[in-house]
């Protein structure tokens, strides 16, 4: 058989990836800005869960499935959690950067994600089988506001105590958004990306147009009453 049809027969790999976090951090925002390219303005709660998926294209033309699962903010602590967390291939704890609460009760969440993977790890132990390990990532949002809550250095000593991968990003303005789920694709897929696939994700994201009523953030008003994200910062996520 040719490498050709060998590629063309690449089965479509697929990924569960759970994302938790206080109400209002972004959440939503982050999963539409990579699924549909598109960050509305107007929060709207999420009850309950919503579902999000898209595929990808990797290197070696392995097809990647990313299916999103966007956990609402009041589920902490929640009787459905377990289920929601069952089969995660990875986890994204997000917080806002500009409010340090929501950074704090990253620890409530991360206590009761760790109680259902462990509950879940004695199930299928009795039942004879292995249970899925998660990537764990810890992620900042609104990086593009100007009144940062939570340093650098108190985001990494957060993600290295719980041996998390780490990134911080902007869901308003796509800055490393795309990146993220692109190294998060390729490391469960075992592939690996060239030196420059992230760069251009990147360079993608900062030839989009966003008018300045597009972002949303507390306190922060643009021309004629909008919100408006700041500045963009050079950086990158480590998600290996």
């Amino acid at each position: 058989m040719s490498s050709d049809s060998s590629d063309s027969e690449k089965r479509l790999l697929a990924y569960k990836v759970i994302v938790v976090g206080d109400g209002a951090v972004g959440k939503t925002s982050l999963i539409r800005r990579y699924c549909v390219a598109d960050y509305g303005s107007n929060y709207k709660q999420t009850i309950g869960l919503d579902f999000y998926s898209k595929e990808v294209l990797l290197p070696g033309k392995q097809d990647v499935k990313m299916e999103i699962w966007d956990i609402g903010g009041q589920q902490i602590g929640g009787t459905m959690i377990d289920n929601y967390i069952m089969g995660a291939h990875a986890i994204f704890f997000v917080y806002d950067v500009t409010n340090k609460d929501s950074f704090k009760n990253i620890e409530d969440w991360h206590s009761c994600v760790r109680d259902s993977l462990a509950k879940h790890a004695r199930e299928t132990a009795e039942e004879g089988a292995a249970a899925v390990e998660p990537l764990i990532v810890l992620v900042g949002n609104k990086a593009d506001l100007p009144n940062r809550q939570v340093s650098d250095a108190d985001h990494m000593k957060m993600a290295e105590m719980h041996r998390m991968e780490s990134c911080v990003v902007s869901a308003c303005s796509g800055e490393r958004v795309n990146a993220l789920f692109t190294q998060l694709a390729a490391t469960l897929s075992g592939v690996r990306l060239p030196e420059d696939a992230l760069n251009l994700e990147e360079r993608v994201v900062a030839n989009l147009q966003l008018l300045p009523e597009d972002c949303v953030g507390p306190g922060v008003s643009g021309p004629g009453g909008g919100k408006e994200c700041g500045k963009k910062k050079k950086g990158k996520c480590a998600v290996m």
